[in-house]
C-alpha cells in the first residue's frame, strides 16, 4: 500500500498496572459528578417519569458493589463538593455511593491526602472513568428498555459535549495542519494508532488497539462499550470546527479488529462516504511497519 502515513503511541501490554499521579478530589467532578448531575438533568428534560426509577436503579448497583463509605472513613463532608450542581445535590445518598464507588476503584487510602496527587495505576483511572458511565446506561436499560435507553443516551452524550466545549490548543487552521502537527509531536501513548491524509481536507486515522476496551474487558455488554467508549467521537470531532464531520465503520469495542476513522473538512471536502474495508485491511498491515515521513 503506497500512502504516506506515521504511527503513534504503541502496545503497551502492561499499561494498566502502570503507576500514575492523580488528585483524586479535583477530579471528582470531571469524572464522577459532572456527567451524573448532567444525566439526571437530560432524564428530567425527556423523560420526567423515569428520574426516581433511575436514581433508585443506579443506587441498587452501587450499593451491591461499594464495600465501604470512604469518604465518612475519611472525614470527608460531600456537601461542599455537591453544593455547585443542581440536581445530584437532592440525592445525596446516590452522590455518596458514586464517590465512594470512584475512590474504591482508584485504590486510594485513607492514608493518603485526596486533595493533592497519589499514586494509582492506570487500571484504577481507566475504571474510575469508565465505570460510571457503564452503570448509568446499564440503569437506563433496564428502567426504559434498550431501544429508548440508547435513543436518549445518543442525545445526553452529544449534548453533553456540546455543553463542556474547549476550543482546541492551537487554534484549528485545517486537517492537514493538524495532521502535521500530530506527526512531528508523535505522541508515545498506550494507543497505537495509523494516520494518514486521503485528499484535502480528508484525515483518516486507525486505531490498532483501544486502552478503554481493555479496561472494560471484565464487563459483559458490548453495545454498551460501544457507546460509553466510541459514540461521543463524532461530537469530539467537531471540537476542532463545526465544519468537521467524522465518519467511523469499525470499532474494537463491536468486535472488529481496528477502529477506523475519517475527518472530513467540509469546507473543502464534500465526499463523506466513508473508505471501503478493503482499504482499512491494508492501512491495519501497516501496523508494524516503520513511518514513511
Amino acid at each position: 500500500m503506497k500512502v504516506e502515513f506515521f504511527i503513534s503511541g504503541r502496545i503497551i501490554d502492561n499499561i494498566l498496572d502502570v503507576s500514575t499521579k492523580f488528585n483524586p478530589i479535583d477530579n471528582a467532578p470531571e469524572f464522577v459528578l459532572k456527567p451524573l448531575d448532567y444525566l439526571i438533568g437530560f432524564i428530567r428534560q425527556k423523560k420526567p417519569e423515569d428520574v426516581e426509577s433511575f436514581v433508585d436503579g443506579l443506587m441498587q448497583i452501587y450499593d451491591v458493589k461499594v464495600k465501604s463509605d470512604y469518604f465518612a472513613e475519611k472525614g470527608i463532608e460531600l456537601q461542599p463538593l455537591l453544593i455547585e450542581y443542581k440536581n445530584i445535590v437532592y440525592h445525596p445518598d446516590l452522590s455518596r455511593l458514586a464517590l465512594n464507588y470512584y475512590i474504591q476503584v482508584l485504590k486510594v487510602s485513607k492514608e493518603k491526602d485526596w486533595y493533592s496527587d497519589v499514586d494509582i495505576v492506570w487500571r484504577g483511572f481507566h475504571y474510575a472513568i469508565l465505570h460510571p458511565h457503564y452503570y448509568n446506561l446499564q440503569t437506563l436499560i433496564e428502567v426504559m428498555g434498550r431501544e429508548e435507553a440508547v435513543k436518549l443516551w445518543k442525545m445526553f452524550v452529544t449534548n453533553y459535549r456540546i455543553d463542556n466545549r474547549s476550543p482546541p490548543e492551537p487554534p484549528f487552521v485545517e486537517l492537514k495542519t493538524l495532521y502535521e502537527e500530530r506527526r512531528k509531536e508523535k505522541e508515545d501513548g498506550s494507543w497505537k494508532v495509523i494516520h494518514t491524509m486521503l485528499a484535502d481536507g480528508k484525515y483518516a486515522y486507525l486505531n490498532v488497539n483501544c486502552t478503554w476496551m481493555r479496561a472494560l474487558e471484565d464487563l459483559p455488554d458490548d453495545e454498551i462499550k460501544y457507546y460509553i467508549c466510541c459514540y461521543g467521537d463524532y461530537e469530539d470531532a467537531r471540537n476542532f470546527h463545526n465544519n468537521i464531520i467524522l465518519t467511523m465503520e469499525h470499532t474494537l469495542a463491536q468486535g472488529d479488529r481496528y477502529c477506523s476513522r475519517v475527518m472530513h473538512d467540509t469546507r473543502v471536502d464534500y465526499d463523506l462516504q466513508h473508505p471501503p474495508i478493503e482499504f482499512w485491511d491494508e492501512l491495519y498491515l501497516l501496523k508494524d511497519a516503520e513511518s514513511n515521513e
